[in-house]
């Protein structure tokens, strides 16, 4: 039955159940502009119904004239979805079909929400000519009211788009989930609930486009899954699964070719609100893949940045699977942090427990890329893939593994190495005073004790207690500057390994890494140490003895530095066993 609202025409199907109940009604709205593409018939209505009748283990009848092409495609779908969900058999009977002529006229309507997927979609066809190409866009409400409020809020950019590319919104309306919410979950039922209310606009739309997930090849049993949209189709409208060849990751790289895509990205539903919380699961994996197609402002667009403990703290089903495996496999050396994070969560999600990585427990950096992303570069530019087990720690005593930088940087650092002795200050103490979430007050004693033996330097002491996760004010470019100013570096540690990040950032700025600790510790350290590095463990005591002079801190820095270069993080980093240095 179609009968004539205020704004829109409403085709009405009453339903019964097999014992007789009655059931809600399935409703569509169109907007009465958009008339003239309406289907009053049964057609539409039927493949929503045999969800419906799926989701609740019973047969369908249809009584009403229903085209003769989706009569047969409804018996696939109730095979299809009854089987995947295990409800038992749906049977599919219609009591009259309709013969129609399959038509070379009409547009192409393309269901679009402004995610990565259907903008990737919309991009395709807007490059198709005629008749092929998008004629109009097709967004849905469905849900209980607060989720309609939600989505209403949407239109206004979806509109906007629109505008933009001069073709028609059609913004449609459907009661589906009243009669599917009960038994599965939307994600389930999207698929044909979705095809259904676009099918209403058979009349004058010779094509239907959804985009699903995943590319053709990946069987999720839900929602837009190939199989289920490939077994519909009218004789006058026929439906396609856009984008079908494009992983998720390449659809994110794909809209990045279009300003307005980029602009007006909405992938959240999470907020509750027009615009990207930026702290759900879905903002959160979105900018990841932004970053991964080297996005220069991935948070752009979303009300917060990528938060790693956030991505390390949720949870991954199989179904993101191949969302996640194509950042843990691709995303940049740079962002290694994050790449371990989702790894780590991914890992826990089906049961793996985490692994122990060079660089988890290292020290922040300070003027130049950590640990991880140092590891991450080297294992990437010889392996081909950053993981890798940390069989040894990574160090300078014996029975570790020595973190050393890049070949391609040895030659400037030797050049660099010979001016540094010439530099004006004598001392530079960078390292953050808070550590493992409290205050580290020896850093700052460090200081104190240099300036009354050695004069002024510098010291640059980052860190709040409150947000002791939160990156220096300086970042490593103007770190850098500060330490350009010193011949020495130098840091507390009351115990442990000559510290293999501090010596190479140190070593990249041409300064003297020097590390000082307690007597006992020095001299044990030292005698662990090779001849050249056990010369940068001073004991506390020994602070105001130290030729910190240019031609003291020559003659350290010089065999120093020629040992430290005697191998690169690319070589040593390939394999795990450490080697002999």
């Amino acid at each position: 039955m179609t009968r004539v609202g205020s704004r829109h025409l409403i085709v009405r199907t009453e339903l019964e159940a097999a014992d007789g109940s009655e059931l809600p009604p399935l409703e569509v709205k169109v907007p009465i502009e958009h008339a003239d593409l309406l289907d009053p018939s049964a057609t539409p209505g039927a493949l929503a119904l045999v969800t419906a009748a799926a989701v609740r283990g019973e047969d369908l009848v249809v009584e009403g004239p229903v085209d003769e092409v989706i009569a047969g495609g409804l018996s696939e779908v109730g095979r299809l979805l009854s089987t995947w969900w295990g409800t038992g058999e749906t049977r599919v009977t219609v009591t009259e079909t309709t013969t129609g002529i399959a038509r070379r006229d009409g547009g192409v309507g393309l269901f679009f929400t402004r995610g990565v997927d259907s903008w990737s979609t919309l991009l395709d066809l807007l490059e198709l000519p005629p008749p092929d190409r998008v004629t109009h866009l097709l967004t849905v409400h469905h849900g209980a009211p607060i989720l309609r409020r939600h989505q209403a809020e949407h239109i206004p950019g979806h509109q906007a788009v629109a505008d933009e590319l001069g073709l028609p919104l059609v913004v449609l309306e459907t009661t589906a989930r009243e009669l599917l919410d009960p038994f599965r979950p939307w994600g389930e039922t999207c698929g044909p609930a979705l095809m259904a209310t676009g099918l209403q606009l058979g009349a004058g739309l010779r094509r239907l486009v959804l985009t699903g997930a995943h590319t053709r090849d990946v069987h999720t049993f839900t929602g837009a899954d190939p199989d289920l949209v490939f077994a519909i189709a009218t004789t006058r409208t026929e439906v396609e699964l856009g984008n079908p060849d494009r992983t998720r990751d390449q659809r994110v790289a794909h809209l990045r070719t279009s300003s307005l895509a980029r602009a007006s990205l909405q992938v959240c539903w999470e907020g509750m609100a027009a615009g990207n919380c930026g702290r759900c699961r879905k903002c959160q994996l979105t900018m990841a893949s932004l970053l991964l197609a080297g996005d220069p402002d991935p948070s752009a667009g979303f009300r917060a940045p990528i938060d790693v403990d956030r991505v390390g703290a949720m949870s991954y089903g199989a179904e993101l699977a191949t969302f996640v495996a194509g950042m843990v496999d691709g995303l940049p050396a740079a962002e290694e942090g994050l790449r371990r994070a989702l790894s780590d969560a991914w890992d826990r999600s089906r049961g793996i427990e985490s692994r122990t990585r060079w660089g988890d427990a290292a020290p922040p950096p300070m003027a130049g890329p950590g640990v991880p992303a140092r590891v991450a570069a080297a294992r990437k530019a010889t392996t081909g893939h950053p993981e890798t087990p940390a069989a040894a720690p990574l160090g300078w005593s014996r029975r570790s593994v020595p973190l050393r930088p890049p070949a391609a940087a040895h030659s400037s650092l030797r050049a660099l190495a010979a001016t540094g002795p010439d530099r004006p200050r004598a001392w530079a103490v960078v390292e953050p005073h808070i550590r493992d979430a409290a205050r580290d007050g020896r850093q700052a004693d460090l200081a104190a004790a240099l300036t009354a033996a050695h004069g002024p330097g510098v010291a640059y002491l980052p860190g709040i207690l409150w947000d002791h996760t939160a990156p220096p004010v300086l970042d490593a470019a103007r770190v850098g500057t500060l330490l350009g100013t010193a011949r020495a570096r130098f840091w507390w540690r009351a115990d442990g390994d000559l510290d293999p990040l501090r010596v190479v950032e140190s070593i990249e700025q041409g300064c003297l890494p020097i590390q000082v600790m307690p007597g006992e510790a020095a001299r044990s350290l030292r005698s662990d140490l090779p001849a050249p590095l056990a010369a940068l463990v001073v004991a506390e005591s020994d602070l105001a003895a130290l030729d910190l002079g240019p031609t003291g801190v020559a003659a350290l820095l010089g065999p120093a530095v020629d040992h430290v270069l005697l191998g690169s993080s690319e070589h040593d980093l390939r394999a795990p066993a450490p080697p002999d240095h």
